[in-house]
Parts: structure tokens; C-alpha cells; sequence
């Protein structure tokens, strides 16, 4: 074969703008043989019909199809580049990509919220008015000696739960008082969200509606002086939650985050 009609590996470097070090891998794939290479230097040559080769595989990095995927579009013993295959491939993971990036945008979106409105309570001396929106919390009873590496155990246990029952987890977690009538039980609860198509959800979900809570800021964790603390409501005979959580600030203080405790109020 000669030599003088065909590409060494430089050249078509130069010609495709693609970096010989990522032509030798795509080689080592097996997607990209050179037609000839030199018994004594081992220099590499190729076809000025695998330049365009050398363009769909480059579409393929473009639109992070796995080049381990690349026969399914082209194959040496063919010369054909199967483009509509591989367009449609890359639509549906480009369609893909731009869903994660929305989902993703939502939920940074809620977390600057959120923080706003942790930073208006911690400006705040008293009580502040909120409105949250429909919260799905998993739940344990709390247990009575709050030892770190139990509480831990909870919430691995609260992890497993939401795992096994294709629940995905969000950032909320804390310690929240039910209260109904004279009855008051304490729980440990991580907060959940149920993707579309979960059906088969677990007994011990929680599904608050969206309502107003009656917020305020503390130094340490306090729920069990939620009576003190909101004795108007408390006097009050109704169904009530109060949601104990770290403040969500824009700075956190990782060594002593404060704690914000919320009271449902009446519908």
C-alpha cells in the first residue's frame, strides 16, 4: 500500500482537529483502524474516507453518546454512517439533559427560597408567618434517649425506607411533635418526594397538606417547649404539627447551625 495516498496520523489530526492522543483511543475502541501501519516505525495511516468517520465520531463525543455505542452507527466493513440513528439517539438524550438541568434549576430555586426565608427569620425577634407548600415527610417515633448514633440509626433506617419504595429524598429532615387533642407524640422524620408512577407508598408517610405555620427562631433544638413557646395555638383545640428543623441560611454554621421550630396553624 502506498504511503503517498494516505493520511499519517498527524495529518489527520491537523484535518479533523482531533488530538492524536484521542485518535489512538478511538483505535484502541476498535472504531477507528488505521488502513496501514508501518512494520518497522508502527506510524499509523488512514483513508481520507475515514475523515468523515472521524466527524461522526466526534458528534457522538458532542452529544455524550458512549463511543462503546458507535458500531451501532458505523462498522468498518461498511462505508455507510448510519446519521439519522444517531440523530435520533442524541435528540433523546439531548431531550434527557435538558429535563435533569430543569429539574435541577427547580430545585436550587426552591433551596434560594427557602434560605430567604430562613434569613428573615433569623433577622426576625418574633414570631414570622409562613407559607409552605405540601411537604411528604417519612416518620419514626423518636426515641427517648436522643443518643447521636440512634438518631443516626433513624435516619439510616428512614433512607432504606425511601430507597426500597422509589421515593427520592430531599434536603429536609428534623424532629416533629404531633399534637391531637391531649395526645402528643414525638417523631423523627426525613422529607421525601414522590417521583410519578410510585404507587405502593410505605404506612409510616406523612402527606401534610400546604398550610400556614407560625415560625420562629431558636438557639438549640426546643420542640418539647412547643407549648410554651406557642401557647395561643396550644390553647387552641385542633389537629397541630410542629416541624423542627435547622435554619436554612446562606452562611451555615456547621458547628452550631440554629433551629427554627413551626406550628401549623388552623385551616
Amino acid at each position: 500500500m502506498k504511503k503517498e495516498n494516505l493520511l499519517s496520523i498527524g495529518a489527520l489530526s491537523k484535518q479533523t482537529g482531533v488530538h492524536i492522543k484521542s485518535l489512538r483511543y478511538y483505535d484502541s475502541l476498535g472504531i477507528l483502524r488505521p488502513v496501514y501501519v508501518d512494520s518497522n516505525s508502527g506510524y499509523r495511516y488512514y483513508s481520507l474516507q475515514q475523515i468523515p468517520v472521524v466527524d461522526a465520531i466526534q458528534l457522538c463525543v458532542d452529544l455524550d453518546i458512549p463511543l462503546k455505542d458507535f458500531t451501532d452507527y458505523y462498522m468498518d466493513s461498511s462505508s455507510q454512517i448510519h446519521y439519522s440513528k444517531l440523530i435520533e439517539r442524541g435528540t433523546i438524550l439531548a431531550k434527557e439533559k435538558i429535563q435533569t438541568i430543569q429539574e435541577r434549576l427547580a430545585k436550587l430555586e426552591k433551596m434560594r427560597s427557602e434560605i430567604e426565608r430562613g434569613e428573615l427569620i433569623q433577622r426576625s425577634d418574633g414570631m414570622v408567618r409562613c407559607r409552605f407548600p405540601a411537604m411528604n415527610l417519612l416518620l419514626a417515633p423518636y426515641p427517648e434517649n436522643d443518643a447521636e448514633m440512634k438518631v443516626l440509626a433513624l435516619f439510616h433506617m428512614l433512607v432504606r425506607t425511601a430507597e426500597s419504595s422509589g421515593l427520592t429524598i430531599n434536603y429536609f429532615s428534623g424532629r416533629l411533635l404531633h399534637c391531637q387533642g391531649s395526645q402528643r407524640e414525638l417523631l423523627f422524620y426525613i422529607g421525601v418526594d414522590i417521583p410519578n408512577g410510585v404507587r405502593n407508598l410505605p404506612e409510616n408517610l406523612l402527606q401534610l397538606p400546604a398550610g400556614e405555620y407560625l415560625c420562629c427562631k431558636q438557639t438549640a433544638p426546643a420542640v418539647e417547649n412547643a407549648a410554651d413557646i406557642f401557647p395561643e395555638q396550644f390553647a387552641l383545640d385542633y389537629e397541630k404539627y410542629v416541624i423542627e428543623s435547622e435554619l436554612s441560611l446562606g452562611d451555615y454554621d456547621c458547628a452550631a447551625p440554629p433551629f427554627e421550630l413551626c406550628c401549623s396553624l388552623p385551616n
